[in-house]
Order: structure tokens, then C-alpha cells, then sequence
């Protein structure tokens, strides 16, 4: 199990179009609800959220700690940005339990070399930065590793059934669904268009015996 991210968050008294204050003060206002309990309203420091949000923390399930006492096990739900800005301007927090089987993506991270970069002159494409499983909440891993050192010829492809999954894990996303795939270079692309367009054009059939012959 990943180690849980604890997040200090604090009650929140400002609501509706009053949150704005907080903004300015460099808080987030959000929400904690869900599993048939009331919603709370909170309130988080904007520069300790970005940096988790930087480490790539905020992805998986968090450790809420309440005003310094109380825990609250959550994953972020939603994020809403200010579409001039970008900047979060509030958070859904969807409280979990441990044992519950949960969807959630969980982020690739590509080890080893494939052999058809380092001797072919392929480039190594990462076409899917992470997969969708269902798990329960407490096996929630940081990320899943997909070995590339099979990838011997261009072309190649891993496809996301291909990738090792820990025990207890359903795979939701298309198992199909290409993940990492070594492709030609640009030149490569370029000088079999090349060829392609110097090849002849095939000879127009000749005319039918007796085509176009007086009669």
C-alpha cells in the first residue's frame, strides 16, 4: 500500500460568493462528502495543495487530518480552475474507506530499455500515462511499472493487458488499449513517403482489341 498523504484542512465558515476572501488570504475553499455522511465544508492552504499537487501526491488516497485532531480518508473528487487563471479555485474531497473496491487511475512509469531504440534508432512513444483499475482503497499503489525491455523492432507495442498488475486488481481500461510503443523517427517516416512517391505509376490497361475501330 502507498503511504497515505496527510493534508491539514481546517472547517470552513465562509460560503457561497463570501469565498472569495478566502482566495485572496491564499486558502481553497472544498468540500469533504460522501459514504452517507453530512458534507463538510473546508478550507485548505493554496501553497502546501500545490505542493502536493507538484509531487504528484494528490492523485491517490489522502489522510485529511481535520483542525489538527480528527482523520478523514478522502480522494480528490474534483478540481475547478478559474478559467482566465488556472488557479484552483475550489476542491471536492470524496471520503473512502480502506477495505471499499474503488476505481481510480493509477500513473506508468517505464523501466529497462527497449533494445529497438538503442539498435534500430526508434523512438520510444508513451501513449497512455495511466491505466484505470478497481481496487480496494488500501491497495492503491503510486504507480505501475511497465518494462520496455521487450520492445525489440519498431513497432513494437505493450498494450495495457501486458502490464503486470498487482494482486486483487480488475484492469478497467481497454485491454487493448496500446500503452508504450517504439516508432520511426521523422526521417525514417519521411524518406519511406519519399520512396513511395519515386515508385512508377502502374501503365493504364490498353484498350480493348477492336476499341474504337471503324466498323
Amino acid at each position: 500500500m502507498a503511504e497515505l498523504t496527510e493534508l491539514v484542512v481546517s472547517k470552513r465558515e465562509v460560503l457561497g460568493k463570501k469565498a472569495k476572501r478566502l482566495r485572496k488570504a491564499g486558502l481553497i475553499p472544498g468540500n469533504i462528502f460522501g459514504h452517507r455522511q453530512d458534507p463538510v465544508a473546508v478550507q485548505v492552504d493554496e501553497v502546501a495543495f500545490d505542493t502536493l499537487r507538484r509531487q504528484h501526491k494528490t492523485t491517490g488516497i489522502m489522510s485529511l487530518r481535520l483542525d489538527g485532531s480528527d482523520t478523514e480518508t478522502a480522494l480528490v473528487r474534483h478540481i475547478q480552475r478559474d478559467p482566465r487563471t488556472n488557479k484552483i479555485v475550489h476542491i471536492d474531497f470524496f471520503r473512502v474507506s480502506l477495505t471499499e473496491r474503488i476505481t481510480v487511475r493509477i500513473p506508468l512509469h517505464v523501466t529497462g530499455e527497449a533494445p529497438a531504440v538503442k539498435n534500430e534508432g526508434g523512438v520510444l512513444l508513451h501513449l497512455v500515462d495511466a491505466l484505470e483499475v478497481e481496487c480496494t482503497a488500501q491497495d492503491i499503489v503510486d504507480h505501475l511499472d511497465v518494462d520496455v525491455s521487450s520492445l525489440d523492432h519498431i513497432d513494437d507495442t505493450i498494450h495495457a493487458k501486458d502490464v503486470a498488475l498487482p494482486a486483487n486488481y480488475t484492469l478497467l481500461t481497454d485491454p487493448d488499449e496500446p500503452v508504450v510503443k517504439v516508432g520511426a523517427t521523422r526521417a525514417e517516416v519521411a524518406e519511406e513517403e519519399a520512396a513511395a512517391e519515386e515508385t512508377p505509376a502502374a501503365p493504364a490497361p490498353e484498350a480493348a482489341a477492336g476499341e474504337n475501330a471503324e466498323g
